[in-house]
């Protein structure tokens, strides 16, 4: 785990590298490629070994910036945090809980203090609690902090996906220091390609414009219940109007300005888990 005081510098390239880079430095915590852009981050300069890699690819160093990890991630406090009764504890903790979810998020996003992370758990505590849900899917793991939670409340099954290596490397992190390597399967691609398959739970927690590409597909409909989050009210009125008519109904919602989290299902589904009618 990164010392919250330690220093992050890092390099902002204007298109994406290749991950993994070779020959890196030590000092190299990742890659992050997202839409054209690299972003690489070390805990020492590295100056001279981005401008090689760069010179060799010819591209250029848009930018370095350099703060502290704390500026960039805030990180779990001292004796971690809870949500719903779920206790997140840093790596290295000094007060051993074996009933708590260890987490290391290095620098990627799923560190429990994000709005949209309380409120998409809390509405898997609430559909999880009923015990009628084997399986999810977690579309945009980040540090796998959702998949981990849902294996904490006993789910069966859990795939992780991200697009991002450096993401993918810290959920498989996560999951191997919690011993959940039977439950938790993790891939590195596009969402899309994952859905396919059928689950029982769909957790995305996603910028709008994938969660938009993702609902219109014709796959979406075989899963029963999506939480949905990462998103504006303006950009969940949107969504919520092609999930219903891809056959679901919305059940729940909740905002945290600007956040919005929504609940969509299967309305035969819904009803068997809560006993509520939706026409």
């Amino acid at each position: 785990m990164i010392d919250p005081e330690a220093m992050l510098f890092i390099y902002e390239i204007a298109n994406e590298l290749p991950n993994p880079l070779p020959e890196p430095p030590k000092s190299l915590i990742g890659v992050w490629n997202e839409e054209n852009f690299s972003y690489v981050f070390f805990l020492e300069p590295e100056d001279s070994y981005m401008t090689r890699l760069c010179s060799s690819l010819d591209l250029t160093v848009s930018s370095r910036h350099d703060m502290k990890y704390c500026d960039w991630q805030e990180g779990l406090p001292q004796g971690g945090l809870d949500i719903c009764g779920i206790r997140l504890a840093p790596v290295h903790d000094h007060v051993y809980d074996p009933s708590a979810i260890m987490l290391d998020p290095s620098v990627v996003f799923g560190d429990g203090n994000h709005p949209t992370t309380r409120t998409c758990v809390e509405f898997m505590v609430e559909i999880i609690n009923k015990g009628r849900v084997n399986s999810a899917i977690d579309l945009g793991s980040g540090s796998g902090i959702l998949s981990l939670i849902a294996g904490k409340l006993g789910l069966e099954k859990v795939v992780a996906v991200d697009r991002n290596l450096l993401a993918v490397q810290s959920t498989r992190k996560n999951v191997s220091l919690n011993g959940m390597d039977q439950i938790i399967k993790t891939y590195e691609g596009e969402a899309r390609i994952f859905m396919e398959g059928q689950y029982d739970l769909v957790l995305a927690n996603l910028p709008f414009s994938v969660l938009r590409d993702l609902v219109v597909l014709k796959d979406t409909a075989k899963n029963k219940i999506w939480i949905v989050s990462g998103i504006n009210q303006e950009q969940s009125l949107i969504l919520k109007t092609l999930f219903i008519e891809q056959g679901f109904v919305i059940t729940r919602e909740r905002a945290n300005s600007p956040w919005v989290t929504f609940v969509a299902a299967k309305k035969n589904v819904w009803s068997e888990l809560f006993d509520e009618t939706y026409i």
